[in-house]
């Protein structure tokens, strides 16, 4: 399907409906408060059709499909209503025949409050319920074969007979998919004897040891998992697999500690040591910038760590597949990729200010640059005939609109939630004309950024996988 056509079904299945989501918000934390509100439409006028009143609300359908808008009494987007407008909403109000109404500058700070958090907060909100959703219907997990890439001498792992090349396919009768799942369970049962299931070549045998505690001896060693074509590694000769243990003599016991010297040597040559099966060999290899500024030898890494038995164990044959978990797991990955998508957000601001991302994967998107984002994701959903990625992706979509709400900029729902809390501060409001044009020239300012965003976004389409 063409690349236009999948952007713009992303942008409908995806961002229209959060928006709309969004406004929603609103809506409930009006109707909490107590603030009238004399319509709630999906799309934007002009009106196409009335659907139904319920309550003191109309509920209509506009023709202009990107999103919904609530329409409160006395407010008109950002502003309070002029006299004039007032009146028109009054006349409104008596032709319905509304008993008590109540405008949103009726209503005290806090129940303003309520009304401008609805909105951002509704998106975390769905963003959470996407993320135990696709957990219940089916969700990629990755599947490796455990193998053992070394063993230390005088380990468990050694006296109990373990070689490099090993396949552990469970621990006390528990199935292990990952390196990491397998150290894990092994570091819970220290001091423990633990039973291994072992695969060599054609073989399948068991092997009992004990878990000695060593907390205080982790070392984190680095694995390369792919190398880059024309990039410096690759004329240097690292090979995947190969397993990082120094750089300039100097023991590596992190990723970050790798990253951070290899961008503090940009143009200078290092020496890397690296374990190839038996062989240790020094790699010289001069780390420069690549494409986006980010200073690299071109190596794709992972973390692993020795275990507590002595043997270090790497992810191999890695695939994905898709598995339906029950709800109350669900709800607890759910929960726990949630508050993940916050954290690696945190670090990519984090990185942003050290300067360790280049300044092109942080650029404002606009919405043409959303369908760009989501139009692989969606096809890439089709091909696979699974919902989990574009739902996953709405879920992401939903937290950045959520947290670019609450940026306390004038016009959005932060600017405005700031000004409550002055007057909540303060004592007092702001004078509303004076309000109302802080925020009219937030908006003017964010309709030009958001002008400068499409056309960047038309004439430097967004690549996904300089974003990798």
């Amino acid at each position: 399907m063409d690349n236009f056509l999948l952007g713009l079904a992303s942008f409908v299945l995806v961002l229209v409906p959060l928006v709309i989501i969004h406004e929603l918000g609103h809506f409930i934390g009006a109707k909490l408060v107590g603030i009238t509100v004399l319509e709630f439409g999906i799309g934007f006028p002009p009106r196409a059709k009335k659907l139904f009143t319920r309550g003191d609300t109309i509920y209509t359908l506009n023709w202009l499909p990107i999103g919904g808008f609530v329409r409160p009494y006395g407010e008109d987007f950002v502003r309070q209503k002029s006299p004039d407008e007032l009146s028109e909403d009054r006349r409104e109000i008596e032709e319905r025949g509304i008993q008590n109404p109540k405008s949103v500058f009726q209503a005290s700070p806090w129940e303003r409050l309520l009304f401008l958090i609805g909105g951002p907060g509704i998106n975390f909100v769905a963003a959470l319920l996407l993320f135990i959703f696709v957990a219940l219907v089916g969700q990629p997990f990755a599947r490796a074969d455990v193998t053992v890439y070394d063993v230390e001498p005088a380990s468990a792992a050694a006296e109990a007979g373990l070689q490099p090349g090993d396949i552990i396919t469970a621990i006390n009768g528990q199935q292990v998919e990952s390196a990491n799942t397998f150290n894990r369970l092994v570091a819970s049962h220290a001091d423990q004897p633990v039973t291994l299931q072992i695969r060599r070549d054609a073989a399948t045998f068991e092997t009992t040891l004990t878990v000695t505690d060593r907390s205080a001896q982790v070392v984190e060693r680095v694995y390369i998992d792919s190398v880059e074509r024309n990039m410096p590694a690759y004329d240097a000769g690292f090979l995947p697999e190969d397993l990082i243990v120094a750089v300039d003599g100097l023991e590596i016991i992190s990723i970050e500690q790798l990253q951070e010297y290899t961008q503090a040597h940009s143009g200078e040559e290092i020496v890397i040591t690296v374990l190839r099966g038996s062989e240790r060999l020094d790699l010289p290899v001069t780390p420069r910038a690549d494409s986006n500024g980010v200073v690299r030898i071109g190596i794709g890494i992972a973390g692993v760590e020795p275990s507590a038995i002595g043997v270090t164990a790497v992810n191999r044959n890695a695939h994905t597949y898709t598995r339906a978990l029950p709800l109350g797991e669900a709800i607890s990955t759910g929960v726990d990729q949630f508050i993940d998508l916050h954290r690696l957000m945190a670090e990519f601001v984090r990185d942003l200010v050290r300067g360790d991302v280049a300044l092109e994967n942080a650029r404002p998107v606009s919405p043409i640059g959303i369908g760009q984002l989501g139009a692989p994701i969606f096809e890439q959903s089709l091909d696979d005939g699974e919902m989990y990625p574009i739902v996953l992706f709405a879920a992401m979509i939903s937290v950045a609109l959520g947290i670019t709400n609450l940026l306390p900029i004038p016009g959005l729902d932060g600017g405005r939630i700031l000004f409550v809390v002055i007057e909540i501060i303060r004592g007092k409001p702001m004078k509303p004309e004076r309000e109302g044009l802080i925020h009219l020239i937030g908006v003017m300012l964010l309709l030009g950024l958001i002008f400068l965003t499409v056309l960047n976004d038309i004439f430097n389409p967004i690549n996904i996988d300089s974003l990798k």
